[in-house]
């Protein structure tokens, strides 16, 4: 007669190859996969105060708005909104992550018009409209054209619609400091800007220093 007491569990190697299967679908690039909170620097009040609104993020997630990380080069959003998204997937949450660098993506778009051997514009955005929890990095880098303003309003708006989550970063500021720098907004556009304002909650970094400068 079989014991009752005897039960069949899970392997725990189960959880951790569908852990890495997510990492991998999530397309974070290799420079950023060891971008967790646990290895990113604080030494400065507006970089813990950043890192607290991350981790308040992922304790919040599913049920939480998108976060605009902003601040100068080298100041570390790309680390925070990678790490978002490997503490979402650690901690069990469910959900589809995905990186994608906006400027990368135009270029691959663009790309797209001259072959027929790469996925075509909509194959490349599909991922980008379905993701339950996007980073879009470096937001803005590219020059506002009609073509750029497009894609970046599509996007946008399609997630906005659907009430999807995204992280997003850039380098320009909220405010120019002289009459020479670029908004944000003028970088992407006001009708965007106001949907960002809803979509996301903006986490400054400005300030901070660039870490890969005090490498050298």
């Amino acid at each position: 007669m079989a014991d009752d007491n005897l039960r069949v569990e899970p392997c725990g190697c189960q959880g951790d190859l569908r852990k890495r299967e997510r990492v991998l679908s999530a397309s974070i690039p290799k420079r950023y996969a060891h971008c967790t909170l646990d290895t990113f620097r604080d030494d400065s009040t507006v970089l813990r105060n950043a890192k607290k609104r991350v981790q308040e993020f992922v304790y919040l997630w599913p049920n939480t708005n998108g976060l605009l990380l902003m601040g100068g080069c080298g100041a570390g959003k790309t680390h925070l909104a990678v790490a978002a998204l490997l503490e979402v997937i650690n901690s069990g949450k469910p959900g589809r992550m995905l990186f994608s660098n906006f400027q990368d993506l135009i270029q691959e778009i663009q790309a797209s018009f001259d072959s027929d051997e790469v996925p075509s514009k909509s194959e490349l955005l599909r991922p980008l409209l379905e993701a339950d929890l996007l980073v879009l990095d470096e937001l803005g880098s590219q020059k506002p054209t009609n073509f750029v303003q497009d894609i970046l309003y599509y996007v946008i708006n399609s997630r906005y619609n659907a009430e999807l989550t995204t992280i997003f970063t850039t380098n320009y500021p909220e405010h120019a400091s002289d009459a020479k720098e670029e908004t944000f907004e003028q970088r992407i556009g006001t009708r965007l800007r106001s949907r960002l304002a809803e979509m996301a909650e903006r986490v400054e970094l400005a300030g901070a220093t660039d870490y890969r400068r005090n490498r050298l």
